[in-house]
């Protein structure tokens, strides 16, 4: 499964700048939605699309490539599954 590490990219984008960006502030920034920036925070399932992914990267100045996460092992219906 492809993961988008929203938190990390956060937790960077404030160690860099000093500045703690909140979901409403980020979605000021990027026209992306609270429940949007919400879900892809805390959902590991969440399907972003690469647009939305690119207003968020864009807005802070990051390449999106260092937060992208890949994991093989994934869980369906209770059952970890290893693809």
């Amino acid at each position: 499964m492809l993961k988008f590490d929203l938190k990390a990219l956060l937790t960077d984008y404030e160690s860099r700048t000093g500045l703690r960006l909140s979901y409403d502030e980020l979605s000021e920034m990027t026209s992306v939605s609270v429940d949007t920036l919400k879900s892809l925070a805390s959902r590991e399932s969440y399907n972003a699309t690469l647009h939305i992914i690119e207003k968020i990267c864009t807005a802070l100045g990051v390449n999106p490539i260092q937060y992208f996460l890949w994991r093989t092992d994934v869980e369906e219906n209770g059952v970890k599954i290893n693809r």
